[in-house]
């Protein structure tokens, strides 16, 4: 049974209920979640192994679940490709091209659109993250904000339905980070589309969450406002704070 909707922000809703069984020499991992979430930034917060990465690879339709169900604004996207499911995906790793530069990054996935408009898209998206000064590099002549700024522009620029975050900025700096999440708040209080944000660092939790899905062993163990969700670890991360000074 697809998870109750609830419409929490916006007019956009995202309803996923979805199973699949891992196995490996450590063991049998069972992953079975259902949850709907409305046009906010959701993140899904876990420890590594909780399951987080397998439920944002069969959202996007990158992994073959064993049972699914995943309807986007009523539309059934289950049996859908990924290409076709007009999903932003920002990998853990970025995944940008090499040889290409940030410009040519960023304007990948809209070869087949007339020039003049993929000129416009690409420049605003550009704007809109602060790259300009970056746009002609490629990929080894860029800062690891810059990589992270050019791989969210990427996934933006297609104007998707959704967008899917693996743990985009655990390479980064606090400084770098708080900019970047302020530049993605930015954009999604201008496009109201579902986030789903994943980690399992506290700070990016409280810096950009409307609401928290917290996982464990392949389960959503508790959901609703990040101070409710993780009061106690926000505790104990304050006391932590505090007693490193």
């Amino acid at each position: 049974m697809v998870a109750s909707v609830t419409q929490a922000t916006g007019s956009a809703v995202l309803c996923v209920d979805l199973t699949k069984k891992l196995v490996s020499r450590a063991g049998t991992f069972d992953l079975d979640v259902a949850f709907s979430v409305g046009a906010e930034i959701t993140v899904m917060f876990g420890m590594s192994g909780a399951g987080k990465t397998t439920v944002l690879e069969c959202i996007a339709g990158l992994m073959q679940p064993d049972s699914e169900r995943v309807l986007l604004n009523g539309t059934d996207l289950t049996r859908l490709p990924a290409r076709e499911r007009r999903i932003g995906y920002v990998f853990q790793e970025l995944a940008l091209f090499p040889h290409l530069t940030a410009r040519e990054n960023i304007g990948y996935g809209l070869r087949t659109l007339p020039e003049r408009e993929k000129k416009q898209r690409i420049g605003e998206i550009i704007e809109s993250f602060h790259i300009a000064h970056a746009s002609d590099r490629k990929p080894r002549a860029m800062s690891g904000g810059e990589r992270q700024r050019v791989a969210l522009a990427r996934s933006l620029v297609i104007q998707p339905c959704m967008l899917l975050l693996d743990e985009p900025m655990s390479a980064l700096d606090h400084g770098t980070k708080a900019a970047i999440l302020r530049d993605l708040r930015e954009y999604h209080t201008q496009h109201r589309i579902p986030v789903i944000y994943v980690t399992h660092a506290l700070d990016e939790v409280f810096a950009i969450a409307d609401r928290v899905l917290k996982i464990a062993n392949g389960k959503i163990v508790a959901e609703g406002k990040p101070e409710e969700v993780l009061s106690e670890e926000r505790e104990q991360l304050i006391q932590y704070l505090n007693a490193a000074r």
